[in-house]
């Protein structure tokens, strides 16, 4: 397919295409914590940061319109049902914007890093301790980074197929769910035998050949960014008084 896919890895020379995978993932273990209390005061922080990663990464949001059409229906009943709950709207929508920052940081993570070096990565830094399973676990996460798109490509053909032969219908999305979840779960069964026989005409076992060191920039700006957010909102919130207009810019939601 000549379109760009999402959650696909996308071959680059950018900034985050170079950074090593473990200081991407740490970006993004820190985003997440950084975001589980949002506040208007965290996203404006983060919110720059987002877009400059966004930037510098060359991701074109365009091309992913079409394919994110599921998860803006997501953002919509984020935000309904958490003002309905809260009765704010304000909370709905800083929960719905929290929602499209995680979705934006995993498209940002998958588009810019090669499912193999992750799992490359992940087992040399667990190597060194005898009593975890690095190589099963790196296998385990580089093929479940790898099968992922595989699943989103396998719901796009078959929803193709169901529009071009009529068989799908808008007022009736249960059983549209239906006939998209059937042939999806039995393509899934398919491509997971299909490659657990690869893997095993191929003699792979826990004693394989350990993967190649991946090179990779070791990203200190990066580092140093992400500390310095940090300590923004968490010093930032101390800082700024709790009542009136600065205490609604910090009140977690």
């Amino acid at each position: 397919m000549a379109e760009t896919l999402i959650f696909h890895y996308q071959k680059g020379n950018s900034i985050l295409h170079k950074t090593d995978v473990l200081i991407k993932l740490a970006g993004v273990l820190c985003f997440s914590l950084m975001l589980l209390p949002v506040s208007m005061f965290r996203l404006s922080v983060l919110l720059p940061l987002f877009f400059t990663a966004h930037l510098i990464s060359s991701v074109s949001i365009r091309s992913y319109v079409k394919e994110g059409r599921f998860f803006l229906v997501m953002g919509g009943l984020i935000l309904i049902v958490n003002t309905l709950s809260s009765g704010s709207f304000l909370t709905g929508l800083l929960r719905a914007i929290r929602f499209f920052l995680i979705l934006w940081m995993a498209l940002l993570f998958t588009f810019t890093t090669d499912p193999m070096v992750v799992s490359s990565r992940i087992y040399r830094l667990f190597k060194p301790f005898h009593f975890i399973p690095a190589r099963r676990f790196s296998t385990v996460l580089g093929l479940s980074m790898t099968m992922l798109p595989l699943i989103l490509d396998q719901i796009q053909e078959i929803r193709e197929a169901m529009w071009s032969r009529c068989g799908m219908n808008r007022w009736t999305p249960f059983r549209n769910l239906i006939r998209l979840g059937l042939p999806l779960i039995d393509g899934i069964l398919i491509k997971a035998e299909d490659l657990a026989d690869a893997m095993e005409s191929r003699l792979f076992t826990e004693d394989a050949t350990p993967p190649e060191k991946q090179s990779g920039s070791k990203g200190y700006k990066i580092i140093i960014v992400l500390l310095l957010s940090a300590i923004i909102i968490l010093v930032g919130e101390q800082i700024i008084p709790s009542d009136g207009l600065p205490g609604l810019l910090i009140r977690h939601y």
